[in-house]
C-alpha cells in the first residue's frame, strides 16, 4: 500500500547526562564518585566522576544543536551553564516534545560524555558507573510512552565484565542495544581479536545489537591518537580539559577519526572474521557519515579475493557478510544516500539514518524534512525502510503497524 504514512526512528540521538540524577542509582559508597554536576557556592558549575573535577560550563556545547551561531560560540567557551540546558538532554517529556516537533515517532538514545571515561577510571568505577546510568537510562524510557529507548553503555576495557553487564542490560525494560567504541581499545588489539569475544558472544547470545559509536578523542587507540589529530593548535576557542578528554579541537578530530576509525571497524569485523565467527551478532556503524561504505566494502571484496591468504578462514565476501549483519548509518540530508540504497554491495535494507540531536552537528530542526528529500527518489517501500523499518528491525521496536 502507498498510502501509508512514512514512520521516521532516529537510530542515534543522544542524551547528555543529567546533572544528579545518577546518583540515586549509585551504591552505597559511589554515591561522591558517580558522575554529578553542582553549582558551589560562586556558582560555578563542577562535573565530578571518580577523582575527576572539571568545569561542567564546558560541555554546554554538546546540546547546541538547534541554537544560533551566536549561542553556539558562547556554549563553546563555556558562558552556559550546564544545568541550564534545555529540558529536552535529560527530561523524557520534554525530549517527546522535541520528536513531536520534528514528526519522529521513535528515538534510540545514545549517551554523551560516558562514550569516553573508562580509560582514565578504574575498572570497578567503570562497572559502577555503567551500571547506574544503564538503570536510569532504562527508567528514563519507562516515561516515554513507548517511544523513547535507550542504548546501554559498557566497561569495554574488561570484555568479561562488558559481557556480564551484556546479559543484566538484556533484561532491562526499554534497553534495546549496546555501545561499543570502534576503537582497538585494548593494547592496540583489533576488533578481531579474542579479547574481545566475550563481548560478541554476549550481545549474540543475547539479541542486543552493537552500536559502534565513535568519538574526537584521543583518550583510546585509534586515529586521533594515532594521526596526532588532538594536539594541532589551530583552533581559535580550544577544547578544554585537554587531560581527560585529550583534543584541541574538534573539526580535524572528527572529520577525520570517525570515519577512519568506522572504516577499520567495518574491514575487522567483516573481513577481520568477527561476524562470521558470531553469525547472530547484528551491529549499526553510527556518526561517520555514510557514502563511503559501498567504495569501502568494493575495496574490501577485491583485497580478499586477491590477498585471500591473509584471511583464510574467511568464506564470505565482507559485503556479503556486511549485508547480512550489519547496518550503515546516514545524516538526513547526504547526497550519496540514494546512491547506496540503489547499490547492490549494500542496498536499501542496510541503512538507517541518525538526528544526533542534540549535538552542535545536528540538522535541527528540519531533519525530517530533509531525509524525506533525500530519499524521495526512491521506491516508496525503500523509502519506508530507511525511515524507519531498518531501524525498527535492527532495534527490536515496534511500529504498530
Amino acid at each position: 500500500m502507498t498510502d501509508r504514512p512514512i514512520v521516521y526512528v532516529d537510530a542515534d540521538g543522544h542524551l547528555l547526562e543529567p546533572p544528579t540524577a545518577l546518583i540515586d542509582y549509585a551504591p552505597d559508597g559511589w554515591k561522591d564518585k558517580v558522575w554529578q554536576v553542582r553549582a558551589e557556592d560562586d556558582g560555578v558549575e563542577w562535573l565530578t566522576m571518580d577523582d575527576m573535577r572539571m568545569e561542567a560550563a564546558v560541555m554546554a556545547l554538546a546540546a547546541a544543536g538547534g541554537f544560533d551561531e551566536a549561542t553556539r560560540v558562547k556554549a563553546h567557551s563555556g558562558q552556559l551553564g550546564y544545568c541550564d540546558l534545555p529540558a529536552y538532554c535529560w527530561e523524557p517529556a520534554a525530549r517527546l516534545d522535541a520528536l513531536d516537533a520534528e514528526g519522529i515517532a521513535h528515538s534510540v538514545l545514545y549517551p554523551t560524555m560516558l562514550l569516553t571515561f573508562q580509560s582514565l577510571r578504574t575498572l570497578e568505577f567503570a562497572e559502577m558507573q555503567c551500571r547506574a546510568y544503564n538503570d536510569w537510562l532504562s527508567d528514563f524510557c519507562a516515561k516515554g510512552r513507548g517511544r523513547l529507548h535507550g542504548v546501554a553503555i559498557l566497561p569495554h576495557l574488561d570484555p568479561v565484565r562488558a559481557a556480564a553487564e551484556i546479559r543484566r542490560v538484556a533484561d532491562l525494560p526499554h534497553i534495546v542495544g549496546v555501545q561499543v567504541r570502534p576503537n582497538p581499545a585494548i593494547d592496540y588489539r583489533h576488533l578481531n581479536h579474542e579479547v574481545y569475544d566475550p563481548i560478541w558472544a554476549a550481545a549474540a547470545a543475547t539479541g542486543l545489537p552493537i552500536g559502534m559509536h565513535p568519538l574526537c578523542s584521543a583518550d583510546l587507540p585509534g586515529a586521533v591518537r594515532g594521526l596526532r589529530l588532538h594536539q594541532l593548535g589551530t583552533s581559535g576557542i580550544p577544547v578544554q580539559d585537554q587531560d581527560e578528554f585529550g583534543s584541541d579541537n574538534i573539526l580535524f578530530t572528527q572529520a577525520i577519526g570517525n570515519p577512519v576509525d568506522m572504516m577499520t571497524a567495518v574491514t575487522f569485523m567483516t573481513a577481520g572474521g568477527v561476524l562470521s565467527r558470531h553469525p547472530e551478532l547484528r551491529v549499526v556503524f553510527l556518526e561517520a557519515n555514510g557514502g563511503w561504505i559501498v567504495p569501502w566494502l568494493e575495496r574490501l571484496d577485491h583485497h580478499v579475493e586477491m590477498y585471500g591468504w591473509d584471511v583464510p578462514g574467511l568464506t564470505e565476501s565482507p559485503s556479503e557478510i556486511f549485508r547480512r549483519q550489519c547496518w550503515i548509518s546516514f545524516d538526513c540530508d547526504e547526497s550519496t544516500l540514494a546512491f547506496t540504497a540503489r547499490s547492490p554491495i549494500v542496498g536499501a535494507e542496510c541503512i538507517v539514518w541518525a538526528s544526533d540531536f542534540p549535538h552542535p552537528d545536528a540538522k535541527y530542526p528540519g531533519t525530517t524534512a530533509m531525509l524525506a528529500e533525500a530519499i524521495a527518489e526512491l521506491p516508496i517501500e525503500d523509502q519506508r525502510a530507511i525511515a524507519g523499518g531498518n531501524a525498527a528491525r535492527l532495534y527490536g521496536l515496534d511500529l504498530g503497524d
